[in-house]
């Protein structure tokens, strides 16, 4: 069976876990006898072939910079016609498409469809369903993900005094005319001074609702055109649901880890040591450094603990801002970023690993790498943590912008050896990308026409 992976973006330019993951998925799946090609695009005029760790990988060209709404693409790109070649060509079964933006969304996805390609797009983040991308209700508490012309626009900025019937009326908006409100209103709140807030609240009335409405259409529209839509965790299930996306197209189908990160034994902390605290991800404020960073600070001087931050690129502003606030504190360290073959033995060395995170989580794999490496978690109690940590018996699950909390669930880990040692024997085996590749293989199977002719 001949698969194409499709992305936004590949290797070896910079990537992120959809891309680390996909990379140790391919290789799996052809023992599966599943063989995989990637399609990525890249911001070029010209497309471009080459092999990545045994895999062809075609980058599409995309040329001019497509607008980032409406999201899922609402006309092609420039150098599409490049990728519907290249398509038609490659005879594939199937085409799983693991992102939702203008570079790699809908015409893309309805062109497989038109190739009679049997068709699955995997979501790995909430991006098609929430305008802010967090899923973080107004910024201060989950959402359920539902899709409502008014809520939805008000948590993005658009006056509450605006009556309901004038945010339905402005989702009509014409989208070349958000787009360039948009722009307008970037370009004010990127300067300085009292500009910005009257800025949006006189433009984003003429942005948001054109693009929340936007989002129900691409939702839809992904559902009219993919065979099955594949989700990691079970919110995101949930969610899609309460959008009225057919339960029968639905796959939750949780990630796994490589064997590579079962093989590393813990250090276990001797009672004389301070308690090792990790951080892995990035530099982001929806990732919760700065809590993790408040929470130590306000510690007791007598606790004994060490912080040691891996965190890759991301926010520069966000970075600075964390340096200048740790200061000279000697027990937070801010350690270069981790390759992906030192990650085991760097979880190894943790006593906890620290997730927390501001938005909802739809893995994260982390938290798996570290449960393989029986490194208890202290994450936000929050969409993918909370569903792989088990509150008291493989890690704590803390509200996630308690800093209080977070600082009383430290220092009840570094004073009480017994609580660590029972975190740690609660940790249970966890899923492994062999298992997820079967579970995939079995999905391309049941939607393929060959199998289908066979039944």
């Amino acid at each position: 069976m001949k698969a194409i992976q499709s992305v936004a973006r590949y290797f070896p330019d910079k990537c992120g876990g959809i891309q680390v993951h996909l990379s140790e998925l391919m290789p799996e799946m052809l023992k599966h006898g599943v063989e995989s090609k990637m399609a990525a695009s890249q911001d070029s005029p010209q497309e471009d072939t080459y092999e990545y760790k045994g895999v062809e990988v075609y980058r599409y060209p995309v040329f001019p910079e497509p607008k980032p709404e409406p999201n899922y693409g609402q006309v092609p790109h420039g150098g599409f016609e490049r990728f519907a070649s290249w398509l038609k060509q490659q005879k594939a079964e199937i085409y799983n498409q693991h992102q939702w933006t203008p570079k790699c969304g809908l015409p893309h996805l309805r062109l497989a469809k038109e190739l009679n390609m049997a068709t699955v797009v995997t979501l790995h983040l909430p991006i098609p369903i929430c305008q802010r991308h967090t899923l973080m209700l107004y910024g201060q508490q989950a959402c359920d993900g539902k899709i409502e012309q008014v809520r939805c626009s008000q948590c993005c900025g658009v006056p509450k005094s605006l009556s309901a019937a004038a945010i339905n009326n402005l989702s009509h908006t014409p989208i070349p005319i958000s787009q360039m409100a948009r722009g307008l209103l970037r370009r004010f709140t990127s300067t300085p001074g009292t500009g910005g807030v009257i800025a949006e609240k006189l433009l984003s009335p003429f942005v948001v609702p054109t693009f929340v409405a936007a989002r129900q259409y691409g939702l839809q529209e992904m559902a009219k055109f993919a065979d099955r839509i594949v989700v990691v965790c079970e919110w995101l299930y949930e969610a899609l649901l309460a959008n009225g996306i057919p339960r029968e197209k639905l796959v939750l189908c949780r990630y796994g880890i490589p064997d590579s990160f079962q093989k590393a034994a813990p250090k276990l902390k001797q009672p004389s040591e301070p308690l090792r605290v990790g951080f892995l991800g990035r530099w982001s404020q929806d990732k919760g450094i700065h809590i993790l960073v408040e929470a130590l600070k306000c510690l007791p001087t007598d606790v004994s603990i060490e912080l040691t931050i891996h965190a890759v690129g991301d926010d520069e502003q966000y970075r600075k801002q964390i340096l200048a606030s740790i200061a000279n504190d000697n027990r937070i360290h801010v350690a270069q970023p981790l390759s992906r073959e030192d990650l085991p033995s760097a979880l190894a060395r943790f006593d906890v690993l620290a997730v927390p995170s501001q938005w909802l989580e739809t893995g994260p794999l982390v938290v798996l790498e570290a449960h393989a490496a029986a490194t208890p978690v202290l994450g936000s109690n929050l969409g993918g943590i909370a569903e792989l940590v088990r509150h008291g018996v493989d890690g704590l699950l803390i509200p996630p912008n308690d800093v209080r909390a977070w600082t009383d669930a430290i220092t009840r880990l570094a004073v009480d050896a017994n609580l660590l040692e029972r975190l740690r024997q609660g940790i249970r085996p966890v899923r492994s990308i062999t298992t997820e590749v079967a579970d995939i293989a079995a999905i391309y199977r049941s939607i393929s026409r060959s199998s289908l002719i066979h039944c």
